[in-house]
């Protein structure tokens, strides 16, 4: 039985736990594009972060987040043309 640990913002995590807690990165980073924020805005918080841990552990199985920012913003410009925001 495995228990999900809720996730923490201040201490270093271990690479199972970023891979467990992948969801909820690839969540906020939607948000965050949902919200209009530019990849430089994106780049500072701690989604961005952990996503980019996971991919220099695990290139092979995860992407970049800077890939996954560009193709989150494309599928979102795709879904509501009309939502698209530059900030």
């Amino acid at each position: 039985m495995r228990i999900m640990t809720t996730p923490t913002f201040s201490t270093t995590q271990s690479i199972s736990e970023l891979r467990d807690q992948q969801s909820i990165y690839l969540k906020a980073l939607q948000i965050l594009i949902q919200d209009g924020s530019s990849m430089e805005k994106a780049q500072k918080t701690v989604c961005w972060n952990r996503l980019t841990r996971l991919h220099e552990a695990m290139p092979n199985q995860y992407l970049n987040p800077e890939h996954l920012f560009l193709q989150m913003l494309a599928d979102t410009a795709a879904i509501n043309p009309s939502k698209r925001k530059s900030r």
